[in-house]
């Protein structure tokens, strides 16, 4: 009893130690590097651009705000620390440029991009790694891990035809072969083909705009919270839940589908709200939602989405 007690105690504990390291290191603390938080909300804010370009359907002068904020930080910023950022912005921008240009559309802003890039062109050559790239779910071999990794992505034209049961619990299946600790196989998947529901569930994930009308088929993957315990397992839930939810999404590029993943980067309100609408259990921490069926057409647009070079992110320690 007493064993049990100061584990309870323990996790008091260490919520506190996990705010006050948050507390010192998020993206809006002072004592962080400037650079490092630069590179993070330049990639963030980029990606937005490169996320509407890949819709089925991109609205016209779309993310003014967004596109004017991209252009100012990045002139902010020191490209010393990382080129990512700049290849992301300025490839997104182009791209932005061009999908206007071939719409014969003018904008001020239009103007303003052209002569943003031009300026940018002598400090750093195209091509560009970012904007949008073509991509086709024919001519690709999937008969390694290495090939359907590189062929994953994320992608937003999507039918929306649900797709047959049976096939759906083939995919979930296959992601239960993700490795959980102790094998304790805490995942849980929520899966809906009702398209009220689904948009009611959309709505208050928020991240879905100008793809949700389309998503026919829709995931939640979530983590039983009771197959923890102590406070060293305080984080597990997410550790085993996003390994399955990785499985998960190559499972459904693996049977010819494509899918979306959608963040729950959300408050405790907002959750309750999620588990109401979709009739999940209170002892389920939720993880991430995954729009997800069949393609629109063989070939689509995604964003280019630049990854860092393995020697940027790595450490190798002797």
């Amino acid at each position: 009893m007493l064993s049990k007690m100061l584990k309870v105690a323990g996790i008091f504990s260490e919520a506190f130690r996990d705010a006050v390291l948050f507390l010192r290191f998020n993206s809006y603390s002072p004592f962080v590097d400037p650079s490092r938080r630069a590179f993070y909300k330049i990639i963030i804010e980029a990606h937005t651009i490169e996320k509407g370009l890949s819709l089925p359907d991109p609205k016209p002068m779309f993310g003014k705000d967004k596109v004017r904020f991209v252009m100012a930080a990045l002139s902010r910023y020191d490209i010393g620390h990382s080129p990512i950022p700049a290849h992301m912005s300025l490839g997104a921008l182009d791209a932005y440029l061009n999908f206007h240009t071939r719409a014969g559309l003018s904008d001020p802003l239009l103007d303003e991009i052209s002569v943003y890039l031009k300026a940018w062109e002598a400090r750093l050559p195209r091509p560009w790694k970012g904007g949008t790239r073509d991509y086709s779910f024919q001519g690709q071999p999937l008969n390694s891990l290495q090939q359907l990794m590189a062929s994953r992505s994320s992608i937003r034209t999507l039918r929306p035809t649900p797709l047959p049961p049976e096939r759906v619990y083939e995919a979930i299946a296959l992601a239960q072969l993700a490795p959980s600790q102790c094998n304790r196989q805490s995942s849980r998947v929520h899966a809906y083909q009702d398209r009220q529901r689904i948009q009611a569930l959309l709505a208050l994930q928020g991240g879905s705009r100008g793809f949700a009308e389309s998503v026919g088929n829709l995931f939640v993957v979530s983590s039983e919270i009771c197959a923890w315990g102590g406070p060293g397992q305080r984080n597990q839930a997410y550790v085993d839940g996003a390994l399955f939810a990785m499985c998960l999404m190559f499972a459904c590029r693996s049977m010819g589908w494509g899918a979306c993943p959608l963040n729950l980067a959300i408050d405790h309100k907002t959750e309750d709200a999620i588990r109401r609408a979709g009739g999940i259990p209170a002892g389920e921490r939720l993880i991430m939602m995954i729009a997800f069926g069949e393609p629109l057409a063989p070939d689509t647009k995604v964003a280019f989405s630049p990854r860092r070079p393995a020697a940027e992110i790595a450490t190798l320690h002797a």
